[in-house]
């Protein structure tokens, strides 16, 4: 086997692999046999055509089948010999097939890891706001308990922002002329509807009818997918009415017979955590400063792949609305997610290349311990959890990501953090 590698645009590279001998003889051998017993052709039993008219009649198939079998063989050592690290997909661009002697040259494509320089990472300093237990905490969980009890009364007036509106919809294509028909709802301004039918929610009655004309479709890879005209008809609007701050309510959320004995809960309970949400905020503060120290250029097809998850990720959230995700403007939403895509990439790769040098593994308790934690999550038994990652070859990905929480936590405890008052609290974003 010989490997030839091109380099190409960006992180991409191109690796030639020449494949002579018994596997070429092999692969051609099933691919004639798989032909010979299924190929159907006029004039011939299933199973009687001749070898030399399968060749004949398949010879672009036959190359592509026989050059999918030789790639799947020796792929992977070929690239163990060039010791690149492939970031994502693997794409077959081309296969030579020669019958005698048997031989095939395929070449594929891929991005690799970017090569960077890990930093000192030993003492990093990071700003935390300091967290102290007061009163406001117990009020900002009462609000929250608020919101998440909250009811959606009718409102007798035109929409505004914050307003639910329940709408009917028909969306015709404009290039098949078919037409889907629904009902569907979503909050004003908050981005549950595509940009131009959001904006023009506002200032609406119920029973108003909005036209749309020729607007583009997006698949969830921000592509376009066509035109379409909607029609849309507002059925009802609603407004979102917090309830009072009483024994009911604390009767409704659990925590206890009184508003009282409520707020007695929740200050234990915030006290309690005081201490991990810290351990919460130093984690998202260096994850941030990590991010920040080093220059990483992003693998485009790493970049794909973790835009369309997180795209996928909100539009299952606004499924739970009822969005239809064809009222989303999902090139829009690609965009939106696009920093907090490359900000995932670049942090993992970092705490890969930190858990390498480092030498940090994972161990069989590690793995069963994860188990745990995701079937606590997901109802389910541990075994469960993990027949499936093994099932699905998932296993290593999950290896990843305990490395990459093993190596954040021995980060935490080498940094140096400074509390400051939460005025003084540089904006330190999310993870």
């Amino acid at each position: 086997m010989k490997v030839t590698v091109q380099e190409k645009e960006g992180l991409f590279k191109s690796l030639t692999v020449n494949v002579e001998g018994d596997i070429v003889e092999k692969a051609l051998n099933e691919v004639y046999q798989y032909l010979k017993e299924n190929a159907q052709i006029e004039g011939f039993r299933k199973g009687t055509v001749p070898l030399w008219i399968i060749k004949s009649r398949y010879k672009e198939s036959i190359r592509e089948e026989v050059g999918k079998k030789v790639a799947d063989a020796t792929l992977e050592k070929a690239i163990n010999e060039t010791k690149l690290k492939p970031a994502a997909s693997i794409y077959l661009e081309s296969v030579e097939l020669q019958e005698n002697p048997p031989k095939v040259s395929y070449t594929v494509t891929f991005e690799v890891i970017p090569e960077f320089e890990l930093k000192d990472l030993e003492n990093v300093e990071v700003e935390i706001p300091k967290l102290e237990f007061s009163e406001k905490m117990v009020e900002e969980a009462l609000e929250k308990i608020r919101e998440e009890h909250a009811l959606w009364e009718p409102a007798n007036r035109p929409t505004k922002k914050g307003d639910l509106v329940v709408i009917e919809y028909e969306i015709e294509e404009t290039s098949s002329g078919e037409k889907t028909q629904g009902e569907t709802s979503g909050v004003v301004g908050e981005r549950m509807f595509r940009e131009e039918i959001d904006s023009s929610l506002e200032g609406r009655s119920e029973g108003e009818e909005l036209s749309f004309t020729d607007l583009t479709l997006y698949d969830t890879e921000g592509k376009e997918a066509g035109k379409a005209n909607v029609r849309v008809t507002i059925k009802a609007i609603k407004e979102k009415v917090l309830p009072e701050l009483n024994d009911d309510l604390a009767k409704q959320a659990g925590l206890g017979d009184t508003l009282q004995e409520a707020m007695e809960k929740l200050r234990k309970n915030i006290q309690e955590n005081l201490e991990k949400m810290r351990e919460q905020a130093i984690e998202n503060a260096l994850a941030h400063k990590l991010v920040e120290m080093h220059d990483i250029e992003v693998p485009r097809t790493l970049l794909a792949k973790e835009i369309e998850s997180l795209v996928t990720q909100r539009l299952n959230y606004l499924a739970q609305y009822g969005i239809d995700p064809k009222h989303v403007n999902v090139k829009a939403l690609s965009e939106e997610v696009r920093p907090q895509a490359i900000f995932n990439i670049k942090l993992r790769l970092i705490l890969d290349k930190y858990a390498q040098s480092k030498n940090i593994n994972v161990s069989d308790e590690d793995l069963q311990k994860k188990y745990e934690e995701l079937a606590a999550m997901n109802n389910t038994s541990a075994e469960n959890i993990k027949v499936y990652f093994e099932s699905q070859n998932l296993v290593p990905v999950v290896m990843g990501d305990i490395a990459r929480e093993k190596a954040i936590k021995e980060l935490m405890q080498k940094a140096i953090v400074k509390e400051v008052q939460k005025e003084e609290t540089k904006d330190e974003g999310h993870t």
